[in-house]
């Protein structure tokens, strides 16, 4: 289930998006203004937020400024929802990184749809990367340094002290540098890329019976079967015992 994060300083609409959301199966979440958004989007860790601009306390150039700066939210898509029309001010929004723009009023019908898109658009993207790394679009580059990524990863599976660090340090690139081209060729950073590899490699483990649940979550990285359980289950939606027939 995808989770969506409402920022919103109106409190009838911020609930009536809510509710749209909640409707289509969603799970929901709201904030009444930017720094409000931030800590929910740190606590949440949603998959999409949708933010107002004008806001107290925190705007919604705020918010998302500290969400791009935060390696932990920085990859969260974010539409931003606001009566403001004038070029510039979408100019502003995606230039801190918005990754869409829509104007109040706005069609229910339309922010479903451009919401589902940006969801769906990162998980392919997403699954791409860690499943056929030569496949994700991009410059070329970055592609052989995905591939390079992975690799390690594939090479160090069942070492769950495998870290940010020693890639970087392995491939001899700054972590900056490899968080940076990551965000613009798969949008994910590279905990992530590692977590997420890590899991579908489980999971197409289990599909095969090639061992215990146990066994399988040792073999890649993770050191207890509670943790591995956890992660695959947050991520996949169900389980790893449930994926045992």
């Amino acid at each position: 289930m995808s989770r969506i994060l409402i920022v919103e300083d109106e409190r009838s609409l911020r609930e009536n998006i809510m509710e749209l959301f909640e409707s289509q199966s969603y799970e929901v979440y709201g904030a009444e203004n930017g720094s409000a958004g931030y800590e929910a989007a740190l606590h949440h860790k949603p998959d999409l937020i949708i933010s107002d601009v004008i806001m107290p306390e925190a705007d919604g150039y705020a918010l998302l400024e500290r969400l791009r700066q935060n390696p932990s939210t920085e990859l969260i898509p974010v539409i931003l929802l606001t009566a403001k029309t004038m070029l510039d001010a979408r100019i502003q929004g995606l230039q801190l990184g918005a990754d869409d723009y829509i104007g109040k009023p706005f069609s229910a019908d339309e922010l479903l749809v451009r919401s589902s898109n940006l969801i769906e658009k990162q998980k392919k993207i997403i699954h791409r990367a860690l499943t056929s790394p030569a496949e994700v679009e991009g410059d070329s580059r970055n592609e052989v340094l995905i591939k390079k990524i992975v690799q390690i990863i594939e090479d160090r599976m069942s070492d769950y002290n495998l870290s940010v660090d020693l890639i970087a340090h392995q491939l001899g690139i700054s972590k900056s540098t490899i968080q940076r081209k990551l965000k613009s060729t798969i949008n994910k950073n590279l905990n992530q890329l590692i977590r997420e590899y890590r899991l579908e490699k489980a999971r197409k483990m289990i599909e095969k019976k090639t061992g215990s649940l146990s066994d399988i979550a040792t073999a890649t990285g993770f050191n207890s079967l509670s943790y591995f359980s956890y992660s695959y289950k947050k991520f996949f939606g169900k389980a790893p015992s449930q994926e045992v027939r």
